[in-house]
């Protein structure tokens, strides 16, 4: 991977595609403002939308599950259903805490989001049966309503048995008590569904995330590179610029990565960095080398070793961030999203996107107390 060196001679390069910066720098779709804008359509949509007509047009209620491994667009999904939906509230909730109580209050303190913190903090119980009764009341005050939740796995595989027992029972207990035009949307991991389907006692409908088809990977690239790229004047759509990556090399990319979209997404972010410096360098590339460039990026480690982070380990995408974070706060000391947002200067929604994808690329962690630090330092 390219190192620090590299990186100005980088994103001059990117301009041979009319790009201002590599579009596959962030991975998450929750470091995007709006998903709408890079989504592609596949048959998961026309499923997921055909089951969520039933509860707008015709008044139904729903129970849903997005089913799919790690990176296969099940978050994505969520949030493009909270913008698409114009016409019903919804409401999004990330379940990354491991215990029912604080899941539950969770989801209660987000629907009830409409009332100010102060007074927020006074009306909500601690009481899960309370909890639940002020769920369900608050959605059904709704025509329409809408309830995502992410990550379930954190509570119901990684929690104790008890905590998935009673969030798989709380699920269906808020269910049972929504009026019609209705939804509740799960996505989760495999496992987490296993769990939940034996615990449930509500009719439920299961969309399970697959890989994607070669047409589908091309899709979704040049959707994402067009969202980044330059406005071009006449004189510069005159040009006839080809795109970075060919049908062959998708093809390629996409079954490396398993048609998983995340792992093509990750792929595609070094592969252009490479690519880009290998051709400002060469100013051509034979069909061998950059075949070589795929399998270089695809084989890249993303582990750090013990002791301490290795300048390149860490992705030209993150790692300007990383190194104004390692700058205020060092190995050894800790920080929280905040400050993380502060350094960056960026809203606290993108910080802890930036924050998840760093600790996806084991650069981070979190630590007992709830904070954050750089990988290898001890807190």
């Amino acid at each position: 991977m390219p190192d620090e060196s590299d990186i100005k001679v980088i994103e001059a390069g990117y301009l041979r595609w009319m790009l201002r910066a590599n579009p596959f720098a962030y991975l998450s779709s929750e470091s995007l403002e709006e998903v709408k804008e890079v989504h592609v359509d596949t048959d998961i949509d026309e499923k997921l939308a055909d089951i969520l007509d039933k509860v707008v047009r015709d008044g139904e209620k729903r129970l849903i599950f997005l089913v799919g491994e790690f990176g296969t667009g099940k978050t994505h999904r969520l949030r493009l259903i909270g913008e698409i939906l114009e016409e019903a509230s919804t409401f999004y909730v990330k379940i990354d805490v491991d215990d029912f109580n604080t899941a539950i209050y969770r989801i209660a303190h987000v629907v009830k989001s409409g009332i100010p913190a102060k007074l927020l903090k006074r009306r909500i119980p601690k009481d899960p049966d309370q909890l639940m009764e002020i769920i369900v009341d608050e959605l059904n005050s709704y025509d329409l309503a809408v309830l995502l939740l992410d990550e379930v796995e954190n509570v119901v595989v990684f929690g104790t048995r008890k905590d998935a027992e009673l969030f798989s029972k709380a699920i269906s207990r808020i269910f049972q008590g929504l009026n019609g035009g209705k939804a509740i949307v799960i996505g989760c991991i495999p496992p987490a569904y296993d769990i939940m389907k034996r615990l449930i006692d509500v009719p439920h409908e299961k969309i399970e995330m697959r890989r994607l088809s070669p047409a589908e990977a091309s899709r979704i690239l040049k959707k994402r590179l067009e969202y980044y790229r330059v406005l071009m004047n006449k004189e510069a759509r005159d040009f006839g610029l080809d795109e970075p990556f060919t049908e062959d090399l998708v093809i390629k990319m996409n079954e490396m990565a398993g048609g998983n979209p995340r792992k093509l997404m990750k792929l595609a972010r070094n592969v252009l960095a490479v690519l880009t410096k290998e051709l400002r360098e060469s100013g051509k590339l034979s069909k061998e080398k950059v075949l070589q460039i795929v399998k270089s990026a695809d084989e890249g480690k993303e582990t750090p070793p013990e002791g301490g982070i290795l300048e390149e380990k860490v992705p030209d995408g993150l790692k300007e961030e990383f190194d104004a974070l390692r700058k205020k706060f060092p190995p050894g000391t800790s920080f929280s999203l905040l400050e993380a947002s502060r350094v960056w200067g960026l809203k606290l929604i993108e910080a802890n996107a930036l924050i998840s994808e760093l600790m996806r690329e084991g650069l981070v962690y979190k630590t007992e107390t709830g904070r954050y630090s750089i990988k290898g330092s001890k807190i």
